[in-house]
């Protein structure tokens, strides 16, 4: 049997009156926190066997990308409700930026390849001009510039990992070596 508080108690400024009688609600849920090392050891293989069937990498590879998603993981320590899914979406996602930077890595090994058997018709004294002139373009950009080209096109960093040792965002990394490039180019040109 439920009662009307408001035709007992009149509507008069009584405010504090109609809230002490007033039934109490009940807190929310509280959301779950998981442990995400158990929940580590529980999926990885499952995870590392899913890579392997689905997008042919190798063994390393997946163990390479399951690390990589569990370590976030316990950095960042997200609530979620379905841990599993999270965890599979994460490793997914990881197994594609493991293909997409080798792609990347190959074509510009191929690049290099062509580049390379190019060079092999210059006289060797135009190459030791060339790779002097980009060293001094190099060293005239500030430092910055030359963390963020070394990092991403020297050491085959993809944009996130630039972004994330540079401590920027990848859209701030990505206009930062386009820059950088652009004073390179200026300075090769004069």
């Amino acid at each position: 049997m439920s009662r009307n508080f408001d035709a007992i108690l009149p509507d008069d400024g009584h405010q504090e009156q109609r809230k002490r009688f007033a039934p109490a609600e009940p807190p929310l849920p509280a959301r779950p926190v998981w442990n995400w090392e158990e929940l580590n050891a529980k999926f990885r293989p499952r995870l590392i066997a899913a890579g392997v069937i689905r997008f042919g990498l190798t063994q390393d590879d997946c163990e390479d990308a399951a690390q990589t998603v569990f370590l976030k993981v316990l950095a960042m320590n997200p609530r979620v409700r379905d841990p599993k899914a999270y965890l599979r979406a994460a490793f997914l996602n990881q197994c594609n930026n493991v293909i997409e930077a080798r792609e990347r890595r190959r074509g510009r090994e191929s690049a290099l390849t062509d580049h390379l058997a190019a060079t092999l018709i210059d006289p060797a004294a135009e190459r030791a001009k060339t790779v002097s002139a980009v060293t001094s373009a190099y060293k005239q950009v500030d430092p910055k510039c030359r963390q963020v080209i070394k990092s991403y096109c020297v050491e085959d960093m993809t944009l996130a990992e630039t972004a994330e040792k540079s401590g920027y965002s990848p859209k701030t990394v990505w206009k930062r070596i386009q820059e950088c490039l652009k004073k390179m180019r200026a300075c090769l040109a004069s």
